[in-house]
């Protein structure tokens, strides 16, 4: 039970800021702070899915970015959270990390 309060807690303050800004790395979250993989990996348009473990829970993460002469593309954190709802995941916000700088276009 601590393990999963942990977790939750600490997945919760990696991308939770409701800005819209642009990440190498999203993964949707139920509303008690744990990943969903189904979700996620519907959400996934651009990119691939990859695995990684946090504190010992192993979960499915959407990785994208290509780098431009004049820019890049990444996963925008605003659309990555609506096809996330879209797919079935109950929690308020997605969780993204690397966050990038001004995007392409």
């Amino acid at each position: 039970m601590k393990l999963a309060f942990v977790l939750t807690a600490a997945l919760s303050l990696t991308g939770t800021v409701q800005a819209c800004a642009y990440y190498k790395n999203c993964h949707c979250q139920n509303s008690d702070g744990m990943p969903n993989d189904e979700a996620t990996e519907a959400s996934c348009k651009k990119g691939h899915i990859r695995e990684r473990t946090e504190m010992g829970v192993t979960f499915k993460e959407c990785h994208y970015y290509q780098y431009f002469f004049f820019g890049y593309d990444a996963l925008s954190n605003c659309k990555f959270r609506k096809r996330c709802k879209k797919n079935g995941a109950s929690g308020e916000d997605s969780s993204c990390r690397d966050k990038q700088g001004k995007a392409h276009g």
